[in-house]
């Protein structure tokens, strides 16, 4: 079966399914949202990159891996959708298979493959459709989340289900973990499954429901990051759990300032405390560990130095 890729980056269903036994003629790359065509990564951001692709021995650029594994490239955004859709036209795919796309795909486009198109969602639908279905499982403290293959019709993510299961993540699992877990092991074997299944004419199609018990799981704008957690009305845990599951990106505490400015706090453990140690939401000291206080208990906290980021606070 001749399949189509589109996913954001080498992500983690790219190698399982190249080596798959199907035929992928095409990976399209979806581009963040915001790009706007132009690229505004420095060049040093570039190098870097590919030094750190020679020391790992591994591909940082989804195009070099097309490039070594001799596989047709394309990238979509939302100003070249017509364009695109003519680049898959050529490819003659019977499949495309999506994962991590930034908009949804247009009618054009959904019905090129003669099997129609398959989304890989990291989360147990009808729960949590939308863009950013990890953050607010965090914050909703979803320790049993799960992913689902469906088919892509219009909507978004309400095509019919063709497999889906659920998994147990423990408490203040990080996203990369988590992640691994959830898509690496549960969601790319449910992928594959859905693809052979679609190949040999037997995939299931159960309909969703109308509404989702959960609301939309949307991006969070930038000027929500600083009031998203509830100081007052967290317990310690939970406060825990949503920042080191969301480290990487969620800007919910003062980032480091002076000589660190520019990196990033790693979220270590939490103790629980009968009162507030310090002023909640703030960052100090507790037993001469730097943490951030919450209203009953800490959350320790250290620098995560990234040369990268040192590097780039040169060329703003």
């Amino acid at each position: 079966m001749r399949i189509l890729l589109i996913t954001q980056g080498v992500s983690r269903v790219v190698e399982p399914l190249v080596n798959s036994g199907h035929d992928v003629v095409g990976i399209l790359e979806s581009m963040p949202r915001g790009y706007d065509g132009s690229v505004k990564n420095p060049k040093i951001i570039f190098l870097l990159k590919k030094l750190y692709s020679l020391v790992k021995g591994q591909d940082i650029f989804l195009s070099d891996y097309c490039k070594r594994k001799k596989i047709e490239y394309g990238y979509i955004w939302k100003g070249n959708a017509k364009d695109s859709s003519l680049w898959i036209e050529s490819l003659r795919p019977d499949l495309i298979v999506v994962f991590s796309m930034s908009q949804l795909l247009k009618e054009d486009i959904l019905n090129i493959p003669r099997f129609g198109v398959i989304n890989l969602h990291p989360s147990y639908l009808p729960s949590y459709r939308g863009a950013n279905p990890d953050f607010w499982q965090y914050y909703d403290m979803e320790m049993n989340p799960g992913a689902t293959v469906h088919y892509v019709d219009a909507g978004e993510d309400t095509g019919d289900i063709i497999f889906q299961d659920r998994v147990h993540i423990p408490l203040g699992t990080k996203s990369p973990i988590r992640l691994d877990k959830l898509i690496g092991e549960i969601g790319v074997s449910l992928m594959l499954k859905a693809v052979d299944a679609i190949a040999q004419g037997n995939a299931p199609r159960t309909p969703q429901p109308m509404q989702s018990p959960t609301n939309r799981s949307r991006n969070l704008l930038l000027n929500e990051h600083a009031q998203i957690i509830d100081w007052q009305g967290w317990s310690i845990e939970r406060v825990w759990h949503v920042l080191r599951g969301t480290e990487s990106w969620l800007n919910a505490v003062p980032p480091p300032e002076g000589l660190f400015a520019g990196q990033r706090w790693s979220v270590l453990g939490c103790e629980k405390t009968d009162t507030a140690q310090g002023e909640i939401g703030t960052i100090g000291k507790h037993k001469n560990k730097k943490c951030i206080f919450a209203r009953d208990g800490v959350v320790y906290i250290e620098i995560n130095f990234n040369i990268k980021n040192f590097i780039l606070k040169f060329f703003k």
